[in-house]
């Protein structure tokens, strides 16, 4: 039987489709990414115990992963995962940023590893001492995460 699939042949062509592009789900960033919410998760718990957390599981670009409220006051905590040390420049940020920007909501960024500086100057544009990126890999760096949040937290209004 011959395969007359267009989509098979087209990378061949030098064309790309929508399906050549998407990154499969098995990946290894994607569990890297569920394996990284998981232990953000744990660590918002630890850090917070009273807080309510609510974590967006659907993958969107313009909305932040959880959302932590802690004594009445919220901020949306978005995790990054990079599968090298390199640097992170941000590229996937702005329409969460553009978002943000409009309800002027509190953002941090937690980063699992590499050089957020490209991406601090994209917050810090968008969201001005709204926004905050940090790299955090794990409970060494829970002081960083507290210190952000609560930053944060006070510059905040009330959730209804």
């Amino acid at each position: 039987m011959i395969d007359t699939s267009i989509t098979r042949w087209l990378p061949f062509l030098g064309r790309r489709t929508a399906h050549a592009t998407r990154r499969p789900t098995g990946s290894r960033v994607t569990r890297l990414a569920a394996q990284y919410d998981a232990e953000v998760d744990a660590a918002l718990q630890r850090l917070w115990p009273k807080a309510r957390i609510y974590h967006d599981r659907e993958f969107t670009h313009d909305r932040a992963d959880f959302l932590l409220v802690v004594r009445g006051r919220g901020v949306m905590i978005e995790t990054k995962v990079k599968s090298d040390p390199g640097v992170f420049r941000g590229s996937t940020l702005p329409p969460l940023l553009d978002r943000l920007q409009r309800d002027g909501r509190r953002l941090v960024v937690l980063l699992n590893q590499g050089d957020p500086t490209p991406a601090r100057d994209l917050i810090s544009t968008k969201l001005g001492d709204k926004g905050q990126i940090i790299v955090w890999s794990g409970p060494h760096h829970d002081t960083d995460l507290k210190d952000a949040v609560e930053t944060l937290l006070q510059q905040t209004t009330r959730h209804a």
